[in-house]
């Protein structure tokens, strides 16, 4: 009998129709999900508090944009002080769907409790920037409308704090005119233990949801929004992380 928190809901017939939605029943298995979806996934998110460690500013605001279950926000307090001369440092968890809030509330208690962590439900086009030395988004952009993305990156680098930072995880579209990387993901998730239906199914809910650009686009877009540094830190096949100042 599978484990009630593994990922089966594009597994049987009563698999949702539509476009994918970020709702109760995805938050009931989404850590399964992304780490059988995502290679490379736990060491992108280690990554990211180690690098959001050395960023981060007392004082500053941390905001953790389209935080789903709050897996980066945890990474990040991880790795930064608490308790007297740390409790100056608030990572906000920005996300709009409540059940994945839901879920982050219930993993994420003694955080919350302790004031360092702060979930907002919210939609990110609506959401102000502010004092902000590090601002975190692990594969959200993807999500946001094409034409919303260069926007709200420059509402964040108006947000950021001198010497503030942006760390951006994505899934970047690849000139693959053999389709080899598309299909090395594919079996990656094979090897998980998705079958070929539930692939393909989650694969057509996604098709009008996350919309991917290339690293040239992405390159280019932060640029036009006001950074000037942009170094890469992580590739695992077709996910991409940047550090943009």
């Amino acid at each position: 009998m599978p484990h009630p928190h593994c990922d089966q809901v594009y597994a049987g017939a009563d698999a949702p129709l539509g476009d994918f939605v970020f709702d109760e029943r995805v938050a009931s298995v989404f850590s399964d999900m992304i780490a059988r979806s995502v290679p490379g996934w736990a060491e992108l998110v280690r990554l990211i508090g180690l690098i959001g460690a050395h960023l981060a500013q007392p004082g500053a605001c941390i905001y953790d944009l389209g935080c789903s279950l709050g897996a980066t926000s945890a990474s990040l307090l991880a790795r930064l002080p608490a308790g007297p001369g740390g409790d100056d440092i608030r990572v906000y968890a920005i996300d709009r769907a409540p059940a994945m809030l839901d879920e982050l509330r219930l993993r994420l208690e003694t955080e919350i409790q302790q004031r360092r962590l702060q979930p907002i439900c919210a939609d990110l086009l609506d959401l102000r920037i502010v004092d902000a030395s590090l601002v975190v988004m692990n594969l959200t952009l993807q999500f946001i409308e094409p034409a919303q993305r260069l926007p709200l990156l420059r509402r964040i680098r108006a947000g950021l704090r001198p010497g503030g930072a942006l760390i951006l995880a994505e899934k970047v579209a690849v000139a693959d005119d053999d389709g080899l990387l598309a299909q090395v993901h594919a079996d990656f998730k094979a090897a998980q233990g998705y079958s070929q239906l539930e692939i393909a199914r989650k694969r057509s809910a996604l098709e009008q949801v996350l919309i991917p650009d290339t690293v040239a686009e992405h390159d280019a877009r932060l640029r036009e929004a006001g950074f000037e540094r942009i170094e890469s830190f992580f590739q695992c096949l077709n996910f991409v992380g940047w550090i943009a100042r």
